[in-house]
């Protein structure tokens, strides 16, 4: 007969099944925890280390440890590197050659985390690490994700340096650098001036000046900034009046427009004079005529059977006088236009 207050026999059997049941089925249902160290931001060619790390409430004989990177539709992909205890590490090379990772990525010691050497630009992007419990089983995967920044320092490119323009015109000045994160621009009057008035910004790296005047050249600064570096670009803006004589254009040019004016003025001078004088209705050299001027007396040499012509007097003065009056009132006109020059 059993004591007072204790089970029988029956039914401590099956107690004692009942927690050999739950025993067994808390075994079989692991809960795993993946966690990282947080978010990753390199500069362009360092080592980049994703860490990786999982608990799980029973120990684990067998898991897998499998990394993607997320497209940008936000799927994750094929995994591009998958670890199995006590077997070889798999790469995926095809995806590994779609991602440009072939040969820079690889497994941490602790065979979760991982590292991407010679990181680039193109690194940039979200990265999964997702663990999955495989014995014993039940149990549901885990990840988590790491987001690697790949940071390129602004270098600022100026274009068309100096620029030359003319007043009145819409004068755009560009200043544009390959960073990322994706640079923010500041532009300043390096002689401390403010910007010219109705100003405006394009884009955030172009700087437009409307209805440009003579007191907007000189030189300005643009500085990039992406959050890790900035810099500095200077551009000299140099304006020109658009007149030949204009006070904004530089002394050489001046003297060429006014030398370029005298030598026209002088060459349609000549030209019109040479008009003038030209004989009309000259005959061609080939023809001739043997015609013996009317007025003119005629004696032979004795001997020779050769006529001497002797000219008269008003045919020799009217070859002796001047050109027309015409050419003396331009010719003191002239040469006063080379004297002042």
């Amino acid at each position: 007969m059993m004591a007072p207050g204790f089970p029988s026999l029956s039914d401590s059997l099956v107690l004692l099944g009942c927690l050999l049941i739950v025993t067994e089925s808390g075994a079989q249902t692991p809960v795993v925890t993946v966690t990282n160290s947080g978010n990753v931001d390199v500069f362009r060619t360092e080592t980049a280390s994703l860490s990786c790390s999982f608990v799980s409430t029973v120990p684990l004989t067998v898991h897998s440890v499998s990394w993607y990177k997320l497209n940008e539709d936000g799927t994750p992909g094929a995994p591009f590197l998958v670890y199995l205890p006590n077997t070889p590490i798999q790469e995926n090379a095809n995806r590994l050659t779609e991602l440009g990772l072939t040969d820079r990525v690889r497994f941490l010691p602790d065979m979760t985390s991982i590292t991407i050497q010679e990181t680039a630009q193109p690194d940039t992007g979200t990265f999964r690490c997702e663990v999955d419990p495989i014995f014993p089983g039940g149990g549901v995967a885990d990840s988590v994700d790491t987001n690697l920044t790949v940071v390129v320092l602004p270098q600022v490119a100026i274009a068309q340096l100096p620029l030359t323009a003319y007043v009145q015109e819409d004068v755009t000045l560009t200043c544009q650098s390959g960073s990322f994160p994706v640079s923010t621009y500041t532009w300043t009057r390096v002689d401390g001036a403010t910007l010219p008035g109705g100003a405006t910004f394009y884009e955030g790296y172009q700087l437009v000046i409307p209805r440009a005047v003579l007191s907007d050249a000189g030189e300005y600064h643009c500085v990039a900034d992406n959050g890790y570096g900035t810099d500095t670009g200077t551009y000299l803006l140099t304006l020109h009046d658009g007149s030949c004589f204009g006070a904004g254009i530089v002394a050489g040019a001046a003297v060429g427009c006014h030398v370029a004016g005298v030598l026209l003025g002088v060459a349609v001078t000549l030209l019109g004079l040479r008009s003038r004088n030209a004989p009309k209705d000259a005959p061609h050299d080939e023809e001739y005529e043997d015609v013996r001027t009317p007025n003119r007396a005629a004696s032979q040499d004795p001997g020779t059977g050769d006529d001497d012509y002797e000219i008269p007097m008003d045919a020799q003065v009217s070859l002796s006088q001047p050109p027309s009056g015409h050419y003396q009132e331009l010719r003191p006109a002239v040469y006063q236009s080379l004297q002042e020059n």
